[in-house]
């Protein structure tokens, strides 16, 4: 608890300081504790974006996290009441069962889900969470979070647990699977998560970093076009977004 009171209390010492930041010296005086053992606490939060130092000057201000962390999640508080329209006409075009999820640490979070006519039961609910890895959504979103295989290999160290005997075995093939899902511009779960169920999803992003992602799910042996769902759930994506967010398009 103290490590973590000393960040938290360094994050409002800078957020008061604002643009101009502060030097060590003089964050350490006001927070009244060892100069050595604040930097330490420093690097930690610079090396998540909660803190930048200044080239020029050296000083410590808040870096891009807070502001990121902030609008991710005021985001999600509206993006179901925004997308939810969209979702359930999309379900009803296509008769698939459709989700809405945010990313949440190494999670994927249900924020809503539309049920299809068919009797195919994903066993997901409003409120449950799965591991993001081997998921459509949670690739999806991932692929616009990550862009290097250091930091996702930090995020997800140890949280890839293969549910089923198509999932990927390793972090290293689970993160070529990500790359492909950013060239192509959605994300897919090829019975990975669950036996005999497919999934195609695309993300909504704001400034470039996700805030959700509206899944479809299929049955494997519908034999759907992939490709052709990921383009119904973009069509009707943009009859409801408006700027700052928009769709994750497919990377060269």
């Amino acid at each position: 608890m103290p490590s973590v009171d000393k960040a938290l209390r360094a994050l409002l010492v800078l957020a008061d300081a604002g643009p101009a930041g502060l030097s060590l010296s003089e964050i350490a005086r006001q927070l009244d504790i060892n100069k050595s053992s604040l930097h330490v606490t420093l690097g930690a939060l610079r090396f998540r974006n909660f803190v930048e130092q200044s080239p020029f000057t050296g000083f410590y201000r808040l870096g891009s996290a807070p502001g990121q962390l902030s609008q991710t999640y005021l985001n999600s508080l509206d993006i179901r009441i925004m997308l939810r329209p969209a979702v359930q006409r999309l379900a009803e075009q296509i008769n698939e069962v459709c989700h809405i999820a945010v990313l949440d640490g190494q999670e994927i979070l249900y924020i809503e889900k539309i049920e299809s006519n068919k009797a195919i039961q994903p066993g997901t609910r409003v409120g449950m969470r799965l591991p993001a890895l081997t998921t459509a959504m949670g690739r999806a979103m991932v692929a616009r979070e990550h862009q290097a295989f250091g930091a996702f290999k930090v995020r997800f160290d140890k949280s890839l647990v293969p549910r089923t005997p198509n999932a990927p075995k390793t972090l290293e093939e689970e993160w070529n699977i990500i790359c492909e899902v950013r060239k192509r511009g959605f994300g897919v779960d090829l019975q990975e998560s669950v036996e005999g169920l497919v999934a195609v999803a695309v993300a909504v992003l704001s400034a470039g970093r996700p805030v959700a992602a509206v899944s479809a799910v299929s049955f494997a042996h519908d034999n759907v076009d992939i490709e052709q769902h990921a383009q119904l759930i973009r069509n009707a994506l943009e009859t409801v977004i408006v700027p700052p967010l928009h769709l994750a398009e497919p990377e060269d």
